[in-house]
């Protein structure tokens, strides 16, 4: 897995010089900055974790949404170091960064830097961040939610550069009432490899090419921003409505055609990062023999509303609707009701609290604005000054005719209740059944000062895709118990996750960590 360490090795270096040039600026600091001095920090992390149990996959609620540390593959281990560090600058600047390496054992990658990044913030309002880093999503809960259909925490993290505010930042003159969340950047998709030889070992080394996939995508770029915009969350009620938008955009499509690759390029130069800011596209695509820029890039996203009720200081509840679309059918909400909808309990009282949060969410993404595509543009003269009619839909979730699917080492980086490719067995690296149903339950709490507590349990049920629809539908129910023990510098988990159903089969798997935090510096 060399390559893996190469391709990210200029972004350990950048964090190296950032955080190596934050010295001998002055010969003789004055007294803030001594004292700002006096508070750069260097913590490290050690942590061990290991999965065994029966069935073909590690329990779905043991992998998912866990930023893909731990291997979908059954009885796996991993040993994980991290070092994070910070220095401030004054005048309210910061800078930060980490360099967080996972080894593991029976995985897809046996050595990978998870984590590298430098981050320069600007007291508790704005930053600029460079590398790759666990990120959370803006509005769901990482450790209780189902996840977000496009920015979520389910995949390794994708480097990127990204501007943003820290949080929900109150915008001045507004008396506290409004506030804005909002992040801005480009990235790079590191999965190329991976891709490749998932493409060669299901369809051969050498042409002729035969076999369940019809090509792959390497060199991909990465789009990404959000906007929410926040009422004043102290009031009694208070509302949150806003955008998530991802893109897939440049690299290398590889089509088998006639049993050859045909390989086709897209660059990142200036104007494609521009035209995919908002979905613009080429108006004679079909001519151009480029079916897929109809819309530049692959785009998904979705539009949230959430309503907040402060029944006192204590005890706040949320209800949420994640509205998902992948291209102006579903903006135009011809999508029925696809999305996430959800109610969310926090208790937000000190001390030890039997129930600190739950969280109880429907998930449905089968409408996909209807099983019909029917638009001129698709076709060449005469036929095309023959269609009157335009019917859009088939929006044929997190797959692509060009990218081939929204993933990142065959996992979702979006919602997992649409089973991300890596489950494929016979190596097929698209989504088979993104027409899904799903209930989801969740419930964290404390039961002494010391030892805390999580249940979860998802029930779904799949009918495929439009293309190929399942004859007979999946499902399966994933649950989990955890149970997590901290004491001083120590934190220790164990944990029983199981699957039952056709989706995954039936899987078991007993679960446990051990860490250690300590401070260098």
């Amino acid at each position: 897995m060399g390559f893996i360490i190469k391709d990210r090795l200029r972004l350990l270096l950048l964090t190296a010089m950032v955080l190596g040039g934050t010295g001998g600026v002055h010969a003789q600091p004055t007294e803030t900055e001594t004292r700002d001095t006096e508070q750069a920090h260097v913590d490290f992390a050690v942590t061990t974790e290991a999965a065994v149990g029966t069935g073909d996959f590690t329990a779905y609620q043991l992998v998912s949404n866990r930023y893909h540390s731990l291997a979908t593959r059954p009885n796996t281990a991993l040993l994980r170091t991290a070092v994070t560090a910070e220095q401030p600058l004054g005048n309210g600047f910061a800078l930060s960064g980490a360099v967080d390496v996972i080894g593991s054992v029976h995985a897809d990658h046996r050595l990978y830097l998870q984590q590298c990044y430098a981050r320069l913030s600007w007291k508790d309002w704005f930053f600029l961040e460079a590398g790759s880093r666990e990120l959370k999503p803006a509005l769901r809960d990482v450790e209780l939610s189902s996840g977000v259909f496009i920015n979520g925490c389910n995949s390794k993290p994708i480097p990127q550069v990204h501007i943003g505010t820290q949080g929900f930042w109150t915008v001045p003159f507004t008396r506290g009432w409004l506030q804005i969340d909002a992040d801005f950047g480009y990235g790079k998709f590191m999965d190329s490899q991976y891709r490749e030889d998932r493409f060669r070992q299901t369809n051969g080394t050498t042409s002729p090419f035969s076999g369940v996939n019809k090509g792959y995508a390497t060199g991909s770029y990465y789009h990404q921003k959000h906007l929410y915009f926040r009422s004043n969350p102290e009031k009694r009620f208070f509302v949150v409505a806003g955008m998530d938008h991802a893109v897939q955009l440049a690299g290398t499509n590889y089509l088998v055609v006639n049993g050859q690759l045909v390989e086709k390029q897209k660059s990142a130069n200036l104007k494609a990062l521009w035209n995919v800011v908002l979905p613009l596209g080429d108006s004679h695509y079909y001519e151009n023999e480029s079916m897929e820029d109809w819309v530049y890039g692959n785009h998904i996203g979705s539009m949230t509303v959430q309503i907040g009720w402060n029944i006192n200081k204590q005890h706040l509840v949320q209800a949420y609707h994640d509205r998902i679309f992948e291209d102006g059918s579903g903006m135009r909400l011809g999508n029925g009701w696809d999305g996430l909808w959800g109610l969310q309990y926090t208790n937000k009282a000190t001390g030890r609290q039997y129930v600190r949060g739950a969280v109880v969410e429907y998930y449905q993404t089968t409408n996909q604005s209807g099983p019909l595509h029917w638009d001129a543009g698709d076709y060449p003269e005469p036929a095309r000054s023959q269609i009157t009619e335009l019917v859009v839909g088939n929006d044929d979730y997190y797959n692509h005719l060009y990218y081939f699917g929204y993933s990142h080492y065959g996992m979702t980086p979006g919602n997992p209740l649409i089973t991300s490719p890596i489950y494929n067995k016979d190596g097929y690296h698209m989504y088979r059944d993104n027409r899904v149903k799903a209930w989801h339950l969740a419930v964290e709490g404390e039961l002494t000062d010391r030892l805390a507590y999580l249940v979860k349990g998802s029930y779904r049920e799949g009918w495929g895709t439009y293309n190929v629809p399942l004859l007979h539908k999946h499902h399966s129910f994933d649950g989990l118990l955890e149970g997590r023990y901290h004491c001083g510098p120590w934190k220790l988990g164990a944990a029983y996750g199981f699957d039952v159903g056709n989706i995954y089969g039936d899987c078991s798997t007993l679960y446990i960590k051990i860490g250690y935090h300590g401070k260098i510096l």
